[in-house]
């Protein structure tokens, strides 16, 4: 199964597919109109997994969420109403300024570079994609749906030094 998020505006469809463990698989833009959301969709299925997706966006949102489902993607539509935000201030991904341990994270840093960052965060490591992926999905179960305009800080402590 992959996770993709998408984020509508008015000129593209920008696309981030996560596989299971959280890794990144495939950070894209597409045209929101058909062909371009045929495109992507054939430019995703190459990976051969079934794909749930959410889509944020004020307007227009429907259309692309009704021609992705027609290809069999899973396409939830996120309500503006219960938006809740995830601060992962101590986490890296490919886009974030913060420490989670990645490939990313291990390429591009030498393992005393790593001790400096470990330094700042009190937990004394950095965070697993997976952990971001849990507080996720706790934010989103249904169990939690009265949770609702919060963010939660998801770094070891690090917004605390």
């Amino acid at each position: 199964m992959l996770c993709a998020g998408l984020d509508l505006s008015r000129q593209r469809l920008d696309v981030c597919v996560l596989d299971e463990e959280g890794r990144t698989i495939e950070v894209t833009a597409a045209s929101s109109e058909v062909f371009g959301l045929r495109e992507l969709v054939a430019r995703i299925s190459r990976y051969g997994e079934d794909v749930t997706a959410v889509i944020e966006s004020m307007n227009g949102a429907r259309f692309v969420h009704e021609q992705l489902e027609l290809y069999g993607w899973d396409v939830e539509i996120a309500d503006a109403v219960r938006v809740k935000g995830l601060a992962p201030l101590a986490a890296k991904t490919d886009k974030s300024s913060g420490f989670v341990y990645t490939e990313l994270v291990r390429k591009n840093n030498t393992p005393q570079m790593i001790d400096v960052l470990l330094e700042r965060v009190p937990v004394g490591r950095l965070a697993s994609p997976a952990e971001i992926g849990r507080a996720v999905a706790f934010l989103m179960a249904r169990e939690n749906e009265y949770i609702t305009g919060q963010t939660i800080a998801v770094d070891g402590g690090f917004a605390c030094t």
